[in-house]
């Protein structure tokens, strides 16, 4: 469990950066689809990993969280052992991202969460779990994230070429895949109901 938790928190925590807002206006939703572009594609693998969120906000939580759990515990709580926790993050999240961008551009899928457009708490928590495993393609329908899924193995087994033995086990390496989708989920969850949490501290 001492290990579990820390794994949970940091290679699920891409996710989170991952799922950049829609900018389109009116909102762009499921119901409103429209086709990402390919500057589009571009900015959401740049800013999922060096935009603003990723590098003050996720990346520093991440890298906090790890070190007061010593993992992996090969690096130690000192301060080369954070930096090399928080670069190990920032590597993570570029290859996740370039790989499922990249290999889903050829199938059209989107790598972006799209909020759903519903009402109601579990409609919209329903899509939010059902997008983690499924992307938009430029038609609008959803159908399974392929590219998502390379991305999300591929990049652990990279990662395994330079991280810690204690984390690189098949079972660990497995797992860390499973936190990554896990991610996902948080991100899609973020995004699909945080808009509304802000709107209603503004009107306060």
């Amino acid at each position: 469990m001492n290990r579990i938790l820390p794994l949970v928190f940091l290679f699920a925590s891409p996710g989170l950066a991952l799922c950049q807002p829609a900018d389109a206006d009116p909102p762009l939703t499921a119901d409103r689809y429209a086709p990402i572009t390919t500057d589009q594609r571009v900015d959401w693998i740049v800013d999922g990993t060096i935009g603003r969120r990723s590098l003050t906000v996720v990346g520093p939580l991440a890298t906090a969280w790890q070190t007061a759990f010593n993992s992996p515990e090969e690096w130690g709580r000192g301060v080369p052992g954070i930096a090399k926790r928080y670069a190990q993050r920032e590597a993570d999240v570029a290859i996740s991202n370039t790989i499922e961008a990249g290999l889903g551009a050829l199938s059209g899928e989107d790598p972006r969460y799209i909020r759903s457009g519903r009402t109601g708490l579990w409609p919209r928590a329903r899509y939010a779990i059902k997008t983690v495993f499924l992307a938009q393609r430029p038609d609008g329908s959803l159908k399974p994230a392929w590219g998502r899924y390379a991305g999300n193995t591929l990049n652990n087994l990279i990662e395994n070429s330079w991280l810690p033995p204690s984390v690189t086990t098949p079972g660990q390496t497995v797992l860390r895949s499973g936190m990554g989708m896990l991610g996902r989920l948080g991100g899609n969850a973020w995004e699909e109901f945080w808009p509304d949490v802000a709107r209603k501290f503004k009107k306060k």
